[in-house]
């Protein structure tokens, strides 16, 4: 089946397919509506379309690497998993702590605005948000946030419009995809585990003041 369905696209459309197949080994997801830095616009994803529209021959092909290929229509995200685990990306902790404040921004903006509307915000947003729920006691290194926003960028989690990953104005767009990636139970988990960190950094600081008053 899968042999059939590929001969059925020209020649075009064959590399276009095996463009793809890479494209989603490495990056995990891929969404409908993405930023044009040419036309400095929203528009629809034409690779999302073709995987779309040719969705079944992906989703058998993967199959036979071991690979699922989910499609959620509500947020018009795709993305794959591996059926036995393998190929997952661990991520470092200063890029899950961003990971989180991302998904809080996201959230907050959902509430506002209706489903699939576009989140963008700016690292200044971002890193506002790290402190005040104390993930951060102080502002991230210009290398730790660039760090992770690049590992994020690669993922198609996040998009930059345009600017220098660690400048206070560079504009970022949270895509839909970050709910696949970050869900409620983890949400909850990352928030009871930087609660623990900054209680755990009170501590330390108010033994730090018992030592000095000594």
């Amino acid at each position: 089946m899968v042999v059939e369905k590929y001969n059925e696209l020209n020649d075009s459309e064959k590399e276009n397919f095996k463009r793809m197949i890479s494209y989603l080994l490495a990056k995990t997801f891929i969404v409908n509506r993405i930023y044009d830095k040419s036309q400095k616009t929203f528009i629809t994803n034409p690779d999302y379309r073709f995987i779309n529209r040719n969705i079944e021959l992906f989703r058998e092909y993967l199959e036979l690497a071991g690979f699922k290929l989910i499609k959620d229509s509500n947020y018009e995200v795709m993305y794959i998993e591996n059926v036995y685990g393998y190929n997952k990306k661990r991520l470092d902790k200063n890029t899950t702590i961003f990971l989180y404040g991302l998904r809080l921004l996201f959230d907050e903006e959902q509430k506002r605005e209706k489903l699939n509307t576009d989140t963008v915000v700016s690292v200044a947003d971002i890193i506002k948000t790290l402190l005040d729920v104390g993930a951060y006691s102080k502002k991230p290194t210009d290398t730790e946030i660039k760090i992770a926003l690049s590992n994020l960028i690669r993922f198609n989690i996040i998009q930059k419009v345009e600017g220098i990953l660690e400048k206070p104005d560079t504009k970022i767009i949270i895509l839909p995809s970050i709910l696949f990636v970050v869900s409620n139970e983890k949400i909850e988990s990352l928030n009871q585990s930087i609660q623990s960190l900054k209680e755990s950094e009170e501590n330390e600081e108010i033994m730090e003041e018992e030592d000095e008053i000594k």
